[in-house]
């Protein structure tokens, strides 16, 4: 008798072996998933963080007041780019599309007249993991400055980056498609 305790002990041992493969793959897909959606997430958070520096970088770089030449010689649409350019640069993001000169400002969606976000969907790129920038001048649509201007002391410079963040987990993508990102940073030009 204990000869066949043994052998009908066995088929259900393998039973069991069997159903936690079966289960361990089905959690594992979850977990997987999971997993990929928080890397997605801590990843949109630091391109978010980057956005928002190469903003405050381009503002801070148009903004400066040469006080001994008494000019503003950063205050161009091509200088403010290169130093927006320079910080996505670090961690190997494209360089920026410039939408100057005559739409320089993105319609906001909540009627503001400063240019802050949210802005409208046709403000943001066309294309996942592409940055936009837009140059406000006085929050006065189609004010460009190819060349330095003078007088331009104590008036606002808003500088906008604008990104379409494209997850990196293919389900996430799938189902959910591209997420806006916006980093706006408005700064006052120095000098008279």
């Amino acid at each position: 008798m204990p000869s066949l305790l043994r052998s009908s002990s066995r088929p259900a041992k393998n039973r069991q072996a069997g159903q936690s493969l079966v289960e361990f793959a089905l959690s594992s897909v979850v977990l997987l998933v999971i997993v990929g959606g928080l890397v997605d997430i801590g990843r949109a958070v630091f391109v978010s963080e980057v956005l928002s520096s190469a903003a405050r970088e381009g503002a801070r770089h148009g903004a400066f007041f040469d006080a001994p030449n008494r000019g503003h010689p950063f205050l161009t649409d091509t200088q403010i780019k290169s130093a927006v350019d320079a910080e996505l640069a670090t961690i190997s993001l494209p360089a920026s599309v410039l939408k100057n000169p005559g739409n320089t400002c993105p319609s906001p969606t909540d009627g503001n007249t400063y240019h802050n976000p949210p802005y409208a969907n046709s403000a943001y790129p066309t294309t996942a993991n592409q940055p936009w920038l837009y140059i406000c001048y006085d929050n006065t649509p189609g004010d460009d400055f190819a060349s330095p201007p003078s007088g331009q002391g104590q008036q606002d410079l808003n500088v906008i980056v604008l990104y379409s963040y494209g997850a990196l987990t293919p389900l996430i993508t799938a189902q959910l498609g591209s997420f806006h990102l916006a980093a706006n940073e408005h700064i006052t030009v120095q000098g008279p």
